[in-house]
């Protein structure tokens, strides 16, 4: 999603239309993290850009990945019984934003240190709450994209080094295009 977005954000055609139709963003009140609510604008950026919301290409500050509609995914939920996220993702140092879908997913999106991984999580109020997530994957041919899904949390919260190249990930840091 870094790189992705690296080039997305260069590209004439994604910034006229980022332009055109792209509204200003809401969000959330009260959460530890933006959560911004995907607008009808936000939807036409899906059909279009693969993106579940429209992302400024002209910022120079703010997240390294947009919110794509068209990546692999770790589903979870909420729970009050698992370790405490937030706590964790603060002390590694990761960024965490979401993205609250009109049917009322809400799209975690973290990043640190060059990598970005994005989370559909139901039931967040135990996280907002304290909690952590539990993240679960249904066995079969998936398998393999799971455990490199699984990695990439693993990695943005923190955990061992990072490997290079693989679902996310940037090699040699962060993701820098020039336009």
């Amino acid at each position: 999603p870094p790189r992705a977005w690296s080039f997305l954000r260069c590209d004439p055609a994604y910034r006229a239309a980022w332009r055109d139709q792209a509204a200003p963003p809401a969000y959330e009140r009260d959460t530890p993290f933006p959560v911004r609510i995907q607008s009808a604008a936000d939807r036409a950026a899906v059909a279009d850009w693969s993106l579940l919301a429209w992302q400024d290409p002209l910022a120079k500050a703010g997240p390294l990945s947009a919110f794509f509609a068209d990546i692999p995914m770790l589903d979870g939920t909420g729970s009050a019984s698992a370790p405490p996220l937030l706590p964790l993702l603060a002390g590694a140092g990761a960024t965490l934003e979401g993205l609250r879908l009109t049917n009322g997913v809400l799209i975690l999106k973290v990043e640190r240190d060059g990598l970005a991984v994005q989370v559909r999580l139901t039931n967040l109020a135990p996280l907002l709450a304290g909690g952590g997530v539990r993240v679960w994957h249904e066995w079969g041919l998936r398998l393999p994209m799971n455990i490199a899904q699984l990695t990439d949390l693993w990695s943005v919260s923190g955990g061992p080094s990072a490997r290079s190249g693989v679902g996310g990930r940037v090699r040699g840091g962060t993701a820098t295009t020039r336009c």
